[in-house]
């Protein structure tokens, strides 16, 4: 049987400067978007890319067609179709919140749903895995937060738990909150026509 780390990825955003960096407009920065859920009904999350003027004072084009995955910070937008399929999964504790993406030539792309985990899984091993452990957590919104450079997970938490309910996460405990994803959903986040995310292997990381 494979490890655990041979199971699951963490996803994050591609390396590639014309990749949208989403910055919220005003009155998406003003609700805690990333951690709370919204009732239906509620003014959907709106998004632009900030990197926009800095990269047009580096030359950097603009992508024609714009990703089917976006990233804000380690969060996602994912489209409708994306929504169904995770819909029909009953992720614990993951809410997903109408989005609309206004890309550089200032079109809105309305199709687009931001993910928001309403908590944290912490299921990486404080034995096995690489992390900074001489100067202590980071305390931040009440929680404690490592840097970690190699997760190793902990075997009796994820062996406690249904398949079904650990099939994608927000990483909790760690300063680099990724999204896992165990693979045997990740071909949802690979329908996309045109992606900007990238998969990396926890073993790998």
């Amino acid at each position: 049987m494979k490890k655990y780390e041979q199971q699951y990825y963490f996803l994050s955003e591609m390396e590639d400067e014309r990749v949208p960096s989403l910055s919220p407009d005003d009155n998406t920065s003003d609700r805690n978007y990333n951690f709370e859920e919204f009732p239906i009904g509620s003014p959907p999350f709106v998004f632009f890319n900030g990197g926009r003027e800095y990269n047009e004072k580096r030359g950097i084009p603009s992508l024609k067609k714009v990703p089917s995955i976006l990233f804000s910070g380690t969060d996602l937008l994912v489209t409708s179709s994306m929504r169904e399929e995770l819909l029909e999964l009953d992720i614990p504790h993951l809410h997903m919140h109408p989005s609309v993406y206004i890309h550089d030539d200032g079109q809105w792309h309305e199709d687009y749903w931001y993910m928001t985990f309403t908590e944290r899984f912490d299921c990486w091993s404080r034995v096995k895995s690489n992390y900074f452990k001489d100067a202590g957590p980071v305390s931040l919104g009440g929680f404690e937060l490592y840097e970690v450079f190699d997760f190793c997970f902990d075997e009796e938490l994820l062996n406690s738990i249904p398949q079904s309910k650990r099939l994608l996460f927000k990483m909790g405990g760690a300063l680099n909150a990724f999204i896992v994803c165990h693979e045997s959903i990740l071909n949802i986040f690979k329908s996309g026509k045109v992606n900007g995310i990238e998969f990396t292997k926890v073993e790998d990381y």
